[in-house]
């Protein structure tokens, strides 16, 4: 931890910060040198951030097995939902992880990267969602070219009908079941995913037991809140890994445990995620509840996306305008929050926010609104953080929002149309050589009035 800022309160900047001469650096990155050379709104992507967390994550499991002694495996899964885009998983590919994902486009995806040399032998494709007769088409595909090993997630009777009948001209089949977590009396909500644990039992009885060719070989589960350190998270576990060995006990082939994503990340700069002790916890349940249950310990998978992608991307601002009002004062924002951050929006998510200029002189309070004619459109307004700080100066003035990198665009529609006809911002691409050199290029330039009228039907 370096410099630090005066805000609401103390905020220390992380190590990948500092501050030159009143403006701030983000990896060795002057963000204003950036975004005068750029313009904004600008989204930036720095790729080895996504190497950096996966890296982190493989460490931290390695350890928790290390020291419970645990003899099962450990497999990291990027899950393609979070951010789509190329650059972002021909880097998470060159870490060694496996795929998930959720629809037909997902599975032309897989093909285009592995057409491409891009997509590493035998990588596993995890095949989760709802299963349209396209993408069961394209998941089938998938598995005839054989570039790649492919494991479907099983939501419901129907779809695993489908694979019983596939199975019957193919070798080898290995599936994997969603479990409905309302069973358990402590989880606060009502699922439309996966089966009861009577009906898996069942359909294991009915459908697999005896089918050569098709291995049920993973238990599947999500927490709708994530994973975080909590009685009702534990709970959940607890109950979920009983349920694991007792199917394992009738189903020989069941070695694996996929506990799903819901990682956090860091939306603000103080927050102490303790990711290594939560980490350390799961493992330490599962192996014990096993040794409990006298059931050798599953490989364990997860399907981390937000964690992985989120932190690798920052969205800059120019501030156009302040005004005083009554209860707050306004800075202008030359972009809109529905628009280049709809989670601000939608589900009131926190981000860190700095300055990047300006840095020496006093912080002064400001809610920052949008562009757009919607009152929604402001930032922060989930009453968890007051007020955006801002250097108290009448100079040019830029403002950064960092670790935006899921979501974003596919909820905003990239390329598309978004709320006022708001252009999508320009987004570059920042990677490191092997002698840790920065080298920037141009992903998209920003979205043009033609482009949007175009869409729209006007040319």
């Amino acid at each position: 931890m370096k410099e630090h800022l005066i805000s609401a309160q103390e905020i220390r900047l992380p190590n990948e910060f500092s501050i030159d001469n009143g403006c701030l650096t983000y990896r060795n990155v002057n963000l204003l040198e950036l975004v005068k050379k750029h313009g904004t709104p600008l989204k930036f992507t720095f790729l080895p951030s996504i190497t950096h967390k996966i890296k982190i994550m493989k460490d931290y499991f390695k350890l928790a097995f290390d020291v419970n002694n645990y003899r099962g495996r450990y497999r990291y899964y990027y899950c393609t939902k979070s951010s789509h885009f190329n650059h972002v998983l021909k880097t998470a590919l060159l870490s060694d992880v496996g795929i998930e994902i959720s629809s037909t486009c997902d599975t032309e995806l897989i093909s285009s990267l592995a057409k491409t040399g891009h997509l590493p032998p035998n990588v596993q494709i995890i095949c989760n969602g709802y299963k349209t007769e396209d993408y069961l088409m394209g998941i089938f595909k998938l598995m005839r070219d054989k570039q790649c090993e492919i494991l479907p997630i099983v939501d419901s009777k129907s779809e695993l009908e489908h694979y019983i009948e596939h199975s019957k001209t193919s070798t080898n089949m290995s599936i994997g079941i969603r479990l409905n977590m309302s069973y358990i009396a402590s989880y606060a909500r009502e699922s439309r995913f996966g089966l009861f644990p009577e009906d898996i039992i069942h359909h294991y009885n009915t459908s697999i037991l005896g089918k050569g060719n098709l291995k049920l070989t993973t238990l599947h589960f999500f927490n709708d809140k994530g994973i975080e350190n909590t009685d009702s998270y534990w709970t959940t576990l607890a109950e979920v890994i009983h349920f694991y060995c007792y199917l394992k006990k009738i189903n020989p082939d069941l070695t694996t445990l996929d506990i799903g994503g819901g990682m956090p990340f860091k939306d603000n700069l103080d927050h102490n995620l303790h990711i290594s002790e939560l980490i350390f916890r799961i493992v330490s349940t599962i192996k014990e509840i096993c040794t409990l249950e006298e059931v050798d310990e599953p490989d364990i998978i997860t399907e981390f996306g937000k964690y992985t992608v989120a932190e690798s991307t920052g969205t800059l601002f120019k501030i156009l305008e302040r005004k005083k009002g009554n209860k707050r004062d306004w800075a202008i924002i030359d972009g809109s929050f529905i628009t280049h951050l709809p989670d601000t929006w939608a589900i009131k998510q926190n981000y860190p926010v700095l300055p990047d200029n300006k840095l020496k002189s006093d912080l002064i309070p400001y809610t920052l609104g949008g562009i757009t004619c919607d009152s929604a459109d402001f930032f922060p307004n989930n009453g968890d953080v007051e007020a955006i700080m801002l250097p108290d100066t009448c100079d040019e003035q830029f403002v950064a929002f960092f670790h935006t990198g899921a979501y974003q665009e596919a909820l905003s529609g990239f390329g598309g149309i978004n709320h006022c006809l708001i252009p999508a911002p320009k987004h570059i691409i920042i990677d490191e050589n092997d002698l840790k050199e920065i080298a920037i290029s141009t992903f998209s330039e920003q979205q043009s009035s033609q482009n949007m009228l175009e869409i729209l039907g006007y040319q």
